[in-house]
């Protein structure tokens, strides 16, 4: 199932109905109101725009609408919810089934989060497995690792950030959702060692090609049995980098990799250049288990990585908002 911790609409004009116009910052033209936003950054993030001129409204949140149930994510199973959130805020009203029915999602942040206990390791492993630097850009934004294709058409950009969640939302910017939550301390027990993996997708071409589906409709989104951050993964990571631990490894390793990891041609290069009297099976033994090493640790945390994001979270008993 796919979950979300962001996503925009866009739906019909008359989705929303406005309760409280102060609350609402009006453009206008000539006298006339050419539209209407409403702009909230804390406790979480919500914009709803009723542009009379486009005929549309435009509305984006981010799963901590969800309040004490935000493990949960924006998914198929909750987005009711979200919306009865934002409608009990009391500034609008949003007509749920017309933008179930008719709406169209622009932009999303498909999310997993995952339980590991090391968001050091596991980043500075993706950084070291990127197969191909120059198609994939990898960087450090805010100290959180982001992979991202490097293209320029913008509806084949992929971005994917990796942080550790639990750290994050004990960041001061986060207080005034965390006041607001039924039980605090057990949300950010949830997150306690949880690594968020997050990728962007800011077009509705890109949401398609992703998630290989027609078009960009709430419920083709949130149906799709496709899982994209595994699949980007999967796709950006190559054989293992092996990360020596000594100079006589990391002299080993070069020579494993001139005989282009094989070990027949190492013996032939051991062979052909050692003396007389030389033990060719002692000789080979370290490049041996040097091998093993770097093919075991490889596939081992590769597989590790993409079986935890095949796996669904069970999650505790929440309460609703």
């Amino acid at each position: 199932m796919i979950t979300l911790d962001r996503i925009k609409i866009i739906a019909p004009l008359g989705c929303v109905a406005i309760i409280r116009q102060e609350a609402f910052e009006v453009k206008t033209k000539n006298n006339a109101i050419i539209s209407m936003s409403y702009t909230q950054t804390s406790p979480c993030k919500l914009y709803v725009e009723v542009d009379y001129k486009e005929q549309e409204t435009v509305i984006e949140f981010t799963g901590k609408i969800l309040m004490d149930a935000y493990p949960e994510l924006i998914n198929n199973n909750n987005i009711r919810k979200c919306f009865n959130n934002i409608n009990s805020l009391g500034f609008c009203h949003i007509n749920t089934d017309l933008v179930l029915e008719h709406g169209r999602i622009c932009s999303i942040d498909v999310t997993k989060d995952i339980e590991h206990l090391d968001v050091a390791g596991l980043s500075e492993w993706m950084r070291t497995n990127i197969n191909n630097h120059r198609k994939y850009l990898v960087r450090d934004i805010k100290g959180n690792l982001v992979i991202e294709k490097n293209v320029k058409t913008r509806g084949c950009k992929r971005r994917l950030t990796i942080y550790d969640k639990g750290k994050e939302l004990r960041l001061a910017e986060n207080r005034d959702f965390l006041d607001l939550l039924s039980d605090a301390d057990a949300l950010l027990d949830y997150f306690k060692n949880k690594i968020r993996f997050e990728m962007n997708l800011n077009s509705k071409q890109a949401i398609r090609s992703t998630l290989n589906i027609e078009d960009t409709s709430i419920s083709e989104i949130l149906n799709s049995d496709k899982n994209p951050i595994y699949d980007f993964i999967n796709e950006v990571t190559g054989e293992s980098v092996y990360l020596c631990c000594s100079l006589k490894e990391r002299k080993d390793l070069a020579f494993l990799n001139d005989c282009g990891m094989d070990i027949k041609t190492v013996e032939y290069e051991i062979r052909k250049y050692a003396s007389k009297g030389t033990h060719i099976s002692q000789a080979i033994k370290p490049y041996k288990a040097l091998l093993s090493k770097i093919q075991n640790k490889g596939q081992n945390f590769k597989g590790a990585l993409l079986g935890l994001l095949l796996e669904t979270i069970m999650l505790p008993l929440l309460l609703v908002w």
